[in-house]
């Protein structure tokens, strides 16, 4: 684990990180629970939280920890789909669409 967020300054290491957090905390249980589903972990705290849609397990993160770290990963599907993010100084960025509505 990083001594301090300050050493989580690259996306590759939020993304180790964020992985090595689902590894040990969060796999086990949410892969018997919540298969194919999203996780947003939350990389300073180790928190992790779901939803059915990548935006919404990022909107639950952010509700929780509005200058948190995250790494995203959809569950039991390994490479499938990760992204990691790191907050930004913009106020209106969670106000818009992570992607666009069919």
């Amino acid at each position: 684990m990083p001594e301090t967020l300050k050493d989580l300054n690259s996306l590759d290491k939020i993304a180790e990180e964020g992985e090595r957090l689902y590894q040990d905390r969060h796999k086990e249980r949410l892969e018997r629970e919540a298969s194919g589903q999203f996780v947003a972990i939350d990389v300073g705290n180790g928190e992790a939280y779901v939803g059915e849609f990548p935006e919404t397990a990022l909107q639950r993160a952010k509700e929780a920890n509005p200058r948190g770290i995250f790494h995203l990963i959809r569950i039991g599907a390994p490479g499938a789909f990760r992204v990691s993010y790191a907050g930004t100084k913009r106020h209106d960025f969670w106000k818009r669409p992570l992607r666009q509505s069919r």
